[in-house]
């Protein structure tokens, strides 16, 4: 791990005397080559002046955000939510994104970037897809517990295990504060689930519609009412975000990958990934550090 600045004595009532600090104190862990379901990338307490502006449109990973005191936004998807004392904001890999904070009253703020190749299907055990933002849940105790990792020289299984349990016990509580309606989305929430499942396939919408035994027209329009998207468009982004992961993480070439994810044909993945990242498949591999050869 390389340490930016100490954690010593993380308290909520001790936040104030870190001030002086410019804008962040953040640890960056460096990880052993061993594939693990959910490492912790790095994590921080964020003082912003009033200018603080974070853009993203490819995040490679989990954003995990809970505001400490102050006040903020988060815009995404088309929507722009106002951000305040025990909020909790959480952003999928993939996802284009911006927070900032207000300029008369600048938030402060803890956060933990991870990555998780299983993440995608907790999230939907714990009711929480598409809810980006969790009003009054206070997760400072276990968000600190994680920080507290940061004194730990070896980053061993044993590490691991006590950061999923923290993030687990975050989840749990996200889940209670969960904005979902399910009573009112029976028919949203599975639609959804058959997106979830088409992600690594080449099941088409038309297809999902049949065995939901509803219209396109009624599908998108269900849909959207509660996850502001299209399904088509939901569907690309989740296997544009998976390809990013597996284009980042693993040696696969870009035909496995495209065959993984249900793509009629390279060239056609190529395409789409372009026109959502900017970059073809094997620009964004070599962009992250994942030189492999033979990828077209």
């Amino acid at each position: 791990m390389k340490n930016y600045t100490t954690f010593d004595h993380i308290r909520k009532k001790d936040i104030s005397s870190f001030t002086g600090l410019e804008n962040e104190v953040l640890t960056y862990i460096y990880h052993s080559p061993t594939k693990v379901p959910l490492s912790i990338e790095c994590f921080g307490i964020t003082y912003p002046n009033p200018n603080f502006h974070i853009f993203r449109s490819d995040a490679t990973y989990f954003i995990l955000e809970y505001i400490i005191s102050g006040k903020g936004y988060l815009r995404v998807d088309g929507h722009t939510y106002t951000l305040q004392a025990n909020d909790v904001y959480l952003l999928e890999p993939g996802s284009s994104h911006e927070y900032y904070a207000d300029k008369d009253d600048p938030f402060k703020k803890i956060w933990i970037n991870f990555k998780s190749d299983v993440f995608f299907m907790i999230m939907n055990e714990y009711n929480l897809k598409q809810t980006y933002v969790f009003r009054d849940v206070d997760i400072f105790d276990e968000m600190s517990k994680i920080i507290a990792l940061e004194k730990v020289s070896v980053y061993n299984d044993e590490i691991y295990k006590a950061a999923s349990r923290y993030l687990f016990e975050i989840f749990m509580k996200l889940s209670d504060k969960s904005q979902h309606q399910p009573k009112d989305s029976t028919i949203a929430r599975q639609i959804l689930a058959e997106l979830d499942k088409a992600i690594d396939s080449s099941v088409s919408i038309d297809e999902i519609c049949s065995r939901l035994f509803i219209s396109r027209s009624k599908m998108i329009q269900e849909f959207k009412k509660y996850y502001h998207t299209t399904p088509h468009a939901y569907l690309v982004n989740r296997k544009i975000g998976f390809a990013k992961m597996l284009l980042q993480n693993t040696t696969h070439s870009i035909k496995s990958v495209s065959n993984h994810l249900g793509f009629a044909d390279e060239h056609y993945f190529a395409n789409v990934f372009k026109s959502k990242t900017g970059m073809t498949p094997s620009q964004y591999r070599k962009s992250r550090g994942n030189v492999t050869s033979g990828s077209p």
